[in-house]
């Protein structure tokens, strides 16, 4: 093969070469064009599901906000991951309850609120789903520290908004829920 080419004129030689190089590049481009096309068409189908109430996609959302995949387009917003946690806490997501606890409590993208942060960790302690089983056990022992740490009549705030939390998801009246503006 070797002989082939040392006896074809070099601006074949090259001509081909460069034939190879811009087929193979070719190759890598519209592999890399499918694979952005499958990254937006994934991104479509998660917003989407966002978009109909999805508890895990917004989860996800809330997650890609709170800290944004290496090389995606996602900017850090954390009062962007509040409100998506929020909605997914709110249609029952353990993960999403105990992360917005989290949120209020040290002031992540909100004020920090203990009561606030009292009734998403009492909601996700009683979450009853299969795979809240590690949350409801460190959920509670915050409920628990929260408990001594805030005054009577702030406890009993608490108390009441997270039974009005409760009561949303229970009885599915996400509409009746609004993200905390404080």
């Amino acid at each position: 093969m070797f002989g082939l080419i040392k006896k074809l004129p070099k601006h074949l030689v090259l001509a081909a070469s460069m034939l190879i190089c811009l087929n193979l590049q070719a190759g890598k481009l519209s592999e890399a064009g499918a694979h952005k096309s499958i990254y937006v068409t994934e991104w479509a189908k998660l917003k989407h599901k966002a978009e109909i109430g999805d508890p895990e996609a917004l989860f996800a959302l809330g997650n890609y906000y709170y800290e944004p995949p290496k090389g995606s387009s996602f900017r850090q917003n954390y009062l962007k991951s509040a409100e998506f946690y929020f909605q997914s806490g709110i249609r029952g997501n353990a993960s999403a309850q105990y992360n917005l606890a989290i949120m209020f409590h040290r002031g992540i993208g909100v004020t920090s609120n203990y009561i606030q942060s009292y009734a998403w960790f009492k909601l996700a302690s009683n979450n009853q789903s299969l795979v809240a089983k590690h949350v409801n056990l460190v959920s509670s022992q915050a409920v628990e520290t929260l408990e001594s740490e805030l005054t009577a009549v702030e406890l009993v705030k608490a108390k009441e908004l997270a039974q009005a939390y409760k009561e949303i998801v229970s009885n599915k009246r996400y509409r009746d829920a609004h993200f905390p503006e404080e």
